[in-house]
């Protein structure tokens, strides 16, 4: 009886993954986005995420995005705050930890990556506008989940991972990498805890690997949409 149920158990995993072989890229994305709701997130305008980031200590955090590229984060650090925000042409952060509390310019890396994270609809979605070229890397397995593994490179020339699930379309996992202190560093983003806002899905939970060790984790407490924000919270401060 058991050998039976283990052989139906492969049979259906063998199904599953041919039955996921067959779709294309397009496809893929397709479902993607209409799993996640991407045609109503198009009728948003801003969208503020609060929550805790656990790295060592737990701290309050938020994140606000605006339309079509605008980024803000606030976070505490031993009861001090900090910014990190990019207003669609200038980065900056604070890091008042460090004995300077005043705002700078990030360098070059860090700036890049603020750039993309504020694209508001993603890298994936309207990749080709957007100047970057996606594959379809074949399957791979999240927590034995099953996922599609798209392979984004950038206009830039940077090579990210994505791992949609094959059975819900959800984003299970994404991989890129960053220069720090000189060294191509690996980082993981895992997504679970996915709630729908107003028929759009998001994670409310995401854990940090940096070359395969814990490094971060952001549990978020409330994500709402379309709330008034004041753009001038994305603009450098004048020193």
């Amino acid at each position: 009886m058991k050998k039976i149920s283990i052989l139906i158990i492969l049979t259906f995993s063998f199904l599953a993954l041919i039955n996921a072989q067959d779709l294309s890229l397009d496809e893929i994305l397709d479902n993607y986005f209409k799993a996640n709701g991407f045609d109503k997130l198009q009728k948003v305008q801003t969208i503020v995420m609060k929550g805790s980031l656990t790295q060592q200590d737990v701290m309050p955090i938020k994140q606000v995005k605006m339309r079509p590229d605008k980024y803000f984060m606030e976070f505490d650090v031993a009861d001090v705050t900090a910014y990190q925000a990019f207003d669609g042409k200038t980065a900056w952060r604070t890091t008042p930890w460090t004995g300077n509390p005043k705002p700078q310019l990030m360098n070059e890396e860090a700036a890049n990556d603020a750039r993309y994270r504020a694209v508001f609809d993603g890298l994936l979605y309207n990749w080709k506008s957007q100047g970057h070229t996606a594959e379809l890397a074949g399957t791979d397995s999240v927590k034995n989940m099953l996922t599609f593994k798209i392979k984004l490179t950038r206009k830039d020339g940077g090579i990210e991972y994505y791992f949609v699930d094959t059975k819900d379309f959800m984003l299970q996992k994404r991989i890129y990498y960053r220069m720090i202190r000189g060294k191509e560093t690996e980082i993981t983003n895992t997504f679970s805890d996915y709630r729908a806002i107003d028929g759009i899905m998001f994670p409310f939970l995401i854990d940090a690997l940096m070359d395969g060790q814990p490094y971060s984790s952001i549990q978020y407490d409330t994500i709402e949409l379309n709330v008034p924000v004041d753009e001038k919270i994305f603009e450098m401060p004048v020193n």
